[in-house]
């Protein structure tokens, strides 16, 4: 679970309450200073840089924690919430692979046209949730929608929606999507 800028993890964590599942275990790292990336998401990931990087070393270790406790990526849900959610994308998209699910909350794809950037390899069915709302006043509807193209090209199961009324938070359409898709790994472990 990877928080938004200036959250913290402990308190990110207290979500997974509203989504928990029996024997589902919940990791969040946080970056320092409670930031992943500094600017804005239309700029390239390059100019994300050393930032993204050290972002994308979090997320590895904490893959890396569920495996040594036998939870391999393929029962693992990525989920993050507007810088943390696309961090997650970021991740998903760099590293292609089978993950249990993907939750990108208020968040997208960086760039210009995130889905005129190209990227290599397979999410292999993944199941992927991008959401956010209409009145986001830091999130563009179409960055969601151009990032669900990316990660469908992705070959990714991709559900988008935009919500009526939300702004920059999480919604009830998206606790239920995350609630899903930790639900489907959780499933697959009973």
């Amino acid at each position: 679970m990877l928080p938004g800028r200036g959250d913290s993890a402990r308190n990110f964590l207290r979500l997974a309450e509203e989504f928990h599942h029996h024997g589902a275990t919940y990791l969040a790292p946080e970056p320092a200073g409670k930031a992943w990336y500094p600017g804005p998401t239309d700029d390239p990931p390059e100019a994300k840089e050393p930032w993204l990087s050290s972002a994308f070393g979090l997320v590895a270790r904490a893959l890396d924690e569920a495996g040594a406790a036998g939870v391999p990526p393929e029962r693992t849900v990525l989920v993050g919430f507007s810088q943390g959610a696309c961090v997650a994308a970021e991740f998903a998209a760099a590293r292609p692979r089978r993950y249990g699910g993907l939750a990108v909350l208020a968040g997208g794809l960086f760039g210009p046209d995130p889905e005129a950037r190209a990227f290599e390899g397979s999410l292999d069915g993944t199941p992927a949730y991008l959401g956010c709302g209409d009145d986001d006043p830091r999130v563009d509807p179409e960055r969601v929608r151009a990032s669900a193209a990316a990660f469908r090209r992705l070959d990714a199961d991709v559900t988008d929606e935009v919500s009526e009324g939300l702004g920059h938070a999480i919604g009830d359409d998206q606790m239920a999507a995350v609630r899903r898709l930790v639900g489907g790994v959780a499933d697959e472990t009973e």
